[in-house]
């Protein structure tokens, strides 16, 4: 299935430090059941909780409308209230925006799922979210209560399907316009399709140059599912994952390097344009201010053919985030390639 872009509003007027700007943003992509998603957005998961609201609001400043976060990140809460700030200074309206959370592994019991979308949408200060993902296949037994912190559970076996029964009673009550999956291999998402009222329209997934996820892609399309990539830039922040000594982070890859000097870009943007053009959903994480905006100015170049077959020759296929602790789970998803 081919994805369809459509350019959004590409510039906006906001004010940013009492000076009025203009802001390129990002394209946005059709979903299979017709919603619209920004193809950049920003992703929250390891953003100190300090300087969380003041970052979101700056993202919301420099074009961001896109945001993810999840029930398991413990953020929604600061998220909500740099939402709360922009709504009511005029800066967006809510209909300009795409939120995206996720179901806790601890509350994937049918009777769960709606209340804990509820707990998510109070704790954002939303009556919806655009996007509602199981955040993943692993279910772990109900502490009892809405966590505040990480809190482990036990392992429990749980039907997939009625959890995703669940999901799409959501989105015929209208807490959530679209629902998606999380970390689940092709099989998973085969299992959870067969039958289902509606089907799943994202899969966010670690995805960057060296686990591009080529095959999981070209399932994924088959079926209408969009992927969402994590770690994109291969999670500079958690430098210890690089678990071979002759590796550097993406960031300073000589040939990432090279690439950079000769488009008269920065890294990053380098590693992001080359899943911009895969038609991936992004979701790069960053708290500087000039890192929030170059993650945005990836639409003004083209990588060459010559330079899109480096760029893939550095494929690795090492998965980074893998979970071990996890890998006795009857659900555990990443015990087959793809």
């Amino acid at each position: 299935m081919s994805v369809r872009y459509e350019a959004a509003s590409r510039h906006a007027r906001l004010s940013c430090h009492s000076a009025t700007v203009r802001i390129d943003m990002a394209k946005v992509l059709s979903l299979s059941n017709g919603k619209k998603i920004p193809q950049i957005g920003l992703g929250t998961s390891r953003i100190p909780k300090d300087i969380l609201e003041d970052t979101v609001c700056l993202a919301i400043e420099k074009g961001y409308r896109h945001f993810d976060t999840a029930f398991a990140y413990y953020n929604e809460v600061e998220i909500g209230n740099a939402l709360k700030r922009k709504f009511e200074d005029g800066t967006v309206k809510r209909d300009e925006l795409f939120v995206t959370s996720k179901l806790s592994s601890q509350y994937q019991a049918e009777e769960d799922v709606c209340p804990a979308c509820t707990e998510s949408l109070r704790r954002l200060q939303l009556d919806y979210v655009d996007l509602f993902l199981i955040h993943s296949p692993l279910s772990l037994k109900n502490p009892g209560y809405f966590a505040t912190k990480p809190v482990d559970t036990a392992y429990l076996e749980r039907d997939l399907k009625l959890t995703w029964r669940a999901m799409e009673e959501l989105v015929f009550s209208g807490k959530a316009k679209s629902i998606g999956l999380s970390n689940f291999n092709s099989q998973q998402i085969d299992y959870i399709s067969q039958g289902a009222r509606i089907k799943p329209v994202m899969n966010q997934v670690e995805l960057n140059i060296r686990f591009p996820q080529y095959q999981l892609e070209r399932f994924c399309a088959e079926r209408g599912i969009l992927l969402t990539a994590y770690a994109p830039m291969g999670a500079p922040g958690h430098p210890k994952l690089l678990n071979t000594k002759d590796k550097v982070p993406l960031l300073m890859d000589p040939n990432i390097i090279k690439l950079a000097e000769k488009y008269g870009k920065n890294q990053g943007q380098i590693l992001l344009k080359s899943l911009v053009e895969r038609n991936v959903v992004l979701i790069p994480m960053s708290t500087n201010p000039d890192r929030l905006t170059s993650n945005l100015q990836l639409y003004d170049f083209e990588l060459s053919k010559e330079d899109s077959k480096l760029i893939a020759g550095l494929e690795d296929g090492i998965r980074h985030f893998r979970r071990p602790t996890r890998e006795d789970h009857p659900d555990y998803p990443f015990l087959i390639s793809f």
